[in-house]
């Protein structure tokens, strides 16, 4: 076993404390994807923080996810004016959703069948 060091934070176990949810974007110039004034004071930053569970705010999904990303388009466009993004996401759940109305291929029929109509489909 190996001993702390000084400095070192000793991870506590698991509590009944709240849960706190912390949604950002990482780019190589700065680190987080943000915007500083002419005195390089941070004015805007794209990172998004919730604090989800009972009595707070609702579970991080797909809808919060595609507000931050417009947020994150925009300052991305005033932070490298000129320049192109590209977003690469992890494998979240969230990250993998898709609008409501978008299709859907686990929902798709896999085989030739009949539509409601008892039509065959090819």
């Amino acid at each position: 076993m190996e001993r702390c060091q000084k400095g070192d934070q000793i991870l506590q176990k698991k509590g009944h404390g709240c849960i706190i949810h912390v949604s950002d974007f990482v780019e190589e110039e700065n680190g987080c994807l943000i915007v500083r004034n002419k005195e390089g004071e941070i004015v805007r930053d794209a990172r998004t923080i919730i604090y989800p569970g009972t009595g707070g705010d609702p579970w991080w999904d797909h809808t919060q996810l595609l507000v931050q990303v417009d947020k994150a388009i925009d300052i991305f466009e005033e932070a490298h004016p000129g320049c192109v993004a590209l977003f690469v996401f992890d494998q979240s759940s969230a990250h993998a959703s898709l609008r409501p109305d978008a299709l859907r291929v686990f929902d798709m029929n896999k085989t030739m069948g009949e539509n409601k109509e008892n039509k065959k489909i090819l």
